[in-house]
């Protein structure tokens, strides 16, 4: 069925990554920090993770390079975007379903051996039941099964002796409706008017691409077209390090969220009207930050008692990329070189602008190494560092 085609996508690139390895699901799910009846759901596309961390890692055991983990996180995204889609939909079709009798196939879930009871994203915060009553029921039916009809109900019967009901004044309400619309649309046009006079620095959005109908109202993750293309263009014109090849992936989305943090929206990843006007008035570089290589450095001088270890587990929780973001399927996200989780944010006193700037980042990553003296905050990197560096001494 269509619905399930970009699951089976992302089930098909974790098949050919594992195919590489010619090691088992039980090997490969050690060094991933997952469970192997996990793993194996998730490459068979009967299962979707909760956040992309799983997923990622898992990735990198395989030793899939840069582009290829953006490529993994883009399949990911595109198919937990139609889980929740299909979670949406979920009480129309349990309904019409019954039990889940015969020929009612589930959306792929959820995995509970990952979200269950696990630290959310890569700070060790630990989801709960309050946050698992935020994420909603973990499978419904699959769309595009048709629902069997229900039980023809006849209306209730007139009782003998009632009063027929009053005619309706329906002449008058028509007249009423039909003058409310016309307002509206008068009001629409005034409105329409209004923009299109006051596009901004003085100037007309006819010459401004994403503001004009020639692109949709919201520009969003999966469309590739001129309209991306342009998105980009203005990124990179702030700061932003990406591609300009005019398809809207994961990395387009990160420049989009920390473009909308630090501009005052609401940082969603999506491009509304109000973004598409702060991207063309913006004169500055919102999205400059550090190079990996100065990271790094920096890195190394706060984490003075194990520098190797803290750049691998800052190298594999972002890519050492300052400007680096991932959703959690609890609607919070992580933050910048070590993915500091909002949670964490909060216990820390800190903000999400602060995340973002490497230096805060980095020293208050090294507060959390000094609760423990380890890097119990950061579990799924830090089992793959050791499983790596033990590969290493082994070869």
């Amino acid at each position: 069925m269509g619905g399930n085609r970009d699951v089976e996508e992302l089930a098909e690139l974790l098949r050919e990554l594992k195919g590489r390895t010619n090691r088992s699901y039980a090997a490969l799910a050690a060094r991933s920090g997952v469970s192997g009846s996990a793993l194996h759901r998730y490459c068979s596309g009967t299962s979707v993770p909760g956040d992309y961390e799983v997923i990622g890692r898992f990735g990198k055991v395989c030793g899939a390079g840069s582009e290829e983990l953006l490529e993994l996180h883009r399949r990911w995204v595109l198919a937990d975007a139609e889980r929740k889609r299909a979670v949406s939909r979920a009480p129309a079709a349990v309904s019409a379903t019954g039990s889940g009798g015969p020929g009612s196939p589930a959306i792929p879930d959820v995995s509970r051996d990952e979200t269950e009871g696990e630290p959310d994203g890569e700070t060790g915060v630990g989801t709960g039941p309050d946050v698992e009553a935020e994420a909603g029921p973990d499978a419904v039916a699959v769309p595009g099964v048709a629902a069997e009809p229900g039980p023809l109900r006849s209306a209730p019967a007139q009782e003998p002796g009632s009063a027929a009901p009053p005619p309706r004044r329906r002449p008058l309400i028509a007249v009423l409706a039909l003058a409310v619309v016309a307002a509206a649309g008068v009001a629409a046009a005034l409105l329409g008017k209004v923009f299109t006079s006051s596009g901004g620095s003085g100037g007309s959005s006819d010459d401004r691409l994403l503001l004009s109908s020639r692109c949709p109202v919201v520009v969003s993750m999966g469309q590739s077209d001129a309209c991306v293309h342009e998105l980009q263009s203005l990124l990179a014109r702030a700061g932003g390090k990406l591609d300009i090849d005019g398809a809207f992936g994961p990395v387009t989305q990160m420049r989009v969220v920390v473009f909308q943090l630090r501009s005052g929206l609401t940082p969603n990843g999506s491009v509304d009207e109000r973004t598409k006007r702060a991207l063309y008035e913006n004169a500055g570089k919102p999205l400059g930050t550090w190079t990996p290589e100065r990271v790094t450095r920096r890195i190394r001088e706060v984490f003075t008692e194990d520098p190797e270890r803290a750049v691998g587990i800052a190298d594999c929780a972002s890519l050492l990329d300052p400007l680096y973001t991932l959703p959690n399927s609890n609607a919070t996200r992580n933050w910048g070189v070590f993915q500091l989780y909002d949670g964490t944010l909060r216990k820390l006193g800190g903000t999400r602008e602060q995340a973002l700037d490497p230096d805060w980042n980095i020293r208050a990553a090294h507060r959390l190494w000094a609760l423990t003296h380890d890097f119990s905050a950061w579990q799924a990197c830090d089992r793959a560092y050791r499983a790596g560096s033990k590969g290493d001494k082994g070869s």
